[in-house]
């Protein structure tokens, strides 16, 4: 926010000495009335002055925002995620100048109450090895997957996912507790994962949710199942000993959303593409599960049929939204399912418990690669669901939509888009997603690739755009500012050949600071040809984190709201 200009401490004023005759009593009463009107005198002009500074002061500071009005962010100094020291490799086929960073896709962020934040990421499946073990099916040398092994050619650090965390809000970035190196090949992983925990449970691409306690729940699927990890301390203390705990959920869960909320209530949204063998009397691509100790046991089973969806939570409330394509299908609707009761009351069988049927919140005209319609949420009721959009197909002008809620959905305004103005030629609005600060700044980070006269070319650059709106309502237009100077991809000729747009993977997250003065956001950077796969590249995870200039209103209590507990808002920066 804008300091106040400094008036001064002091303003100098001539004063007209007055002359004082003591020659008698009346003389000296006079004396006493002139220096009291000379006081007085100086006092009005002292008024004068300092109401003209004020007067100047107001014109020139910075005005807290108006509902609608874009908020002001600067960028800071890109970071990425580092590898194990005795993991580094020179030799493995990464740019030398990167060898020191873990190659990752597809980054999860969390973040807690003090500011603590987590970031997993799917590890590079075909790069444990120059071989793989599924030779057979998919080509290649038959051989095993490999971890920190010396004389292999690897990429991660543990058979785990990547887990990094950070206690400091962002300036450095470590390795979770018990996530060491854990060395070996395929074989060694598949019989820590019975023996061990931590870094040896074999997992390949997971989410991250933290409760109102700070507890920090970590999901890694093992596409047969799920991992489940918990933490405390922001991921420097890890809670759940020296064996891996499987979740004994669903099957083939090819991409794991999980939200928590109060005291250990948790929510797993998997998704398996179809029916669970375990669930009968229910069809559905994605399916809920419900836990109410931490994670310990998850109710089975409950179908929530649509395409492509996500989920989000109140921390301390009791609201749980679930944004989703309708259907499996070229063209539809976005909609929400809404539980006020955290979700309870689910299971196999015709009930929905505390589930609302779903709402309607705007079109899809085009059917995205890949591209997950993002729900999130604040404590004060405001929900927002985002979505890319694709009317003219994959290289054709695409569009972002967005639809708002100030009451946890009872009421949305109209979906409007939000796609920048890139001319007739237009461009690429990939993976938009939301973040919602408890004094409604709504900010929207997107990977984004602007055509130039000849559409989508070999050379064509992908930025991190980035804006944010104050309190923002149907119709409000966005200004976008690129968060991170380094191209993130350059279309290469295969790409354009083959109308390939899916070189940055499916997804990445930000989230806001608890006082809402800064925002982090986790992001994928290609950097470099892969060493032995074909048109593919080096992924490496960075993060940035963004201050917040612009002053934003401190919300107003509600005596509701102070029963719930406090409101984080935004102070000087």
């Amino acid at each position: 926010m804008a300091k106040n200009q400094q008036i001064p401490s002091s303003i100098e004023i001539e004063l007209v000495d007055a002359e004082l005759f003591e020659e008698n009593e009346s003389k000296l009463l006079n004396g006493m009335l002139g220096i009291t009107f000379a006081v007085s005198v100086a006092f009005l002009i002292l008024a004068s002055s300092i109401g003209e500074v004020l007067s100047n002061n107001d014109s020139q500071m910075d005005s807290p925002l108006l509902p609608g009005d874009s908020v002001e962010l600067t960028f800071g100094e890109p970071i990425y995620m580092p590898r194990h020291e005795e993991c580094i490799d020179m030799n493995n086929g990464q740019d030398a100048d990167y060898a020191g960073y873990g190659v990752g896709y597809e980054p999860s962020l969390s973040i807690d109450s003090m500011g603590n934040m987590q970031i997993t990421a799917h590890k590079d499946l075909r790069w444990g090895g120059e071989g793989n073990p599924f030779a057979p099916v998919i080509g290649g040398n038959l051989d095993s997957w490999y971890a920190c092994e010396d004389g292999e050619m690897t990429t991660w650090d543990y058979w785990a996912s990547w887990f990094w965390v950070t206690t400091d809000n962002g300036s450095t970035w470590d390795h979770a507790d018990q996530f060491e190196p854990t060395p070996g090949n395929l074989v060694n992983s598949a019989i820590g994962s019975l023996t061990g925990g931590g870094s040896e449970c074999l997992g390949d691409e997971g989410d991250i949710a933290v409760d109102d306690n700070d507890i920090v729940y970590y999901l890694d699927t093992t596409l047969e199942d799920n991992w489940w990890h918990r933490f405390t301390e922001g991921g420097e203390s890890y809670e759940m000993g020296s064996v891996c705990q499987r979740m004994n959920t669903m099957a083939a869960d090819d991409r794991p959303w999980v939200a928590a909320q109060g005291d250990g209530i948790i929510h797993y949204l998997g998704n398996s593409g179809a029916s669970p063998p375990e669930c009968t009397g229910d069809t559905g691509r994605y399916w809920y599960y419900h836990s109410e100790n931490g994670g310990n046991t998850f109710s089975q089973c409950y179908a929530m049929p649509g395409g492509w969806s996500t989920i989000s939570s109140e921390n301390n409330g009791s609201y749980v939204y679930v944004a989703q394509e309708d259907a499996d299908t070229g063209s539809g609707s976005v909609q929400i399912r809404i539980s006020d009761d955290y979700g309870r009351g689910t299971g196999p069988g015709p009930s929905d418990g505390s589930w609302d049927p779903p709402k309607e919140l705007g079109p899809r005209n085009g059917n995205c690669p890949e591209g997950y319609p993002v729900v999130n949420n604040n404590e004060a009721g405001t929900v927002v669901v985002v979505w890319a959009d694709c009317p003219n197909g994959d290289i054709g002008a695409w569009d972002m939509l967005m639809a708002i809620s100030y009451n946890h959905g009872e009421t949305w305004e109209d979906s409007w888009s939000i796609a920048p103005d890139w001319g007739e030629s237009g461009g690429i609005t990939m993976y938009p997603f939301v973040s919602i600060s408890e004094n409604n700044m709504v900010s929207i980070s997107w990977y984004g690739l602007q055509y130039g006269d000849d559409g989508y070319t070999e050379g064509d650059e992908w930025y991190l755009l980035v804006g944010a709106i104050y309190e923002p309502h149907s119709g409000d237009e966005f200004k976008w500012s690129i968060a991170d100077p380094t191209p993130l991809h350059i279309v290469t000729s295969y790409e354009e050949a083959n109308s390939d747009v899916h070189a940055l993977h499916d997804f990445f997250e930000t989230v806001h600071g608890p006082d809402g003065s800064w925002m982090g956001i986790a992001y994928q950077q290609n950097i470099g040809e892969h060493p032995f796969e074909e048109n593919e590249e080096q992924r490496y995870i960075k993060f940035v984190r963004a201050e917040v200039i612009s002053d934003i209103p401190v919300p107003t209590l509600t005596s509701e709201d102070a029963i719930q507990g406090p409101i984080w808002i935004a102070t000087d920066v």
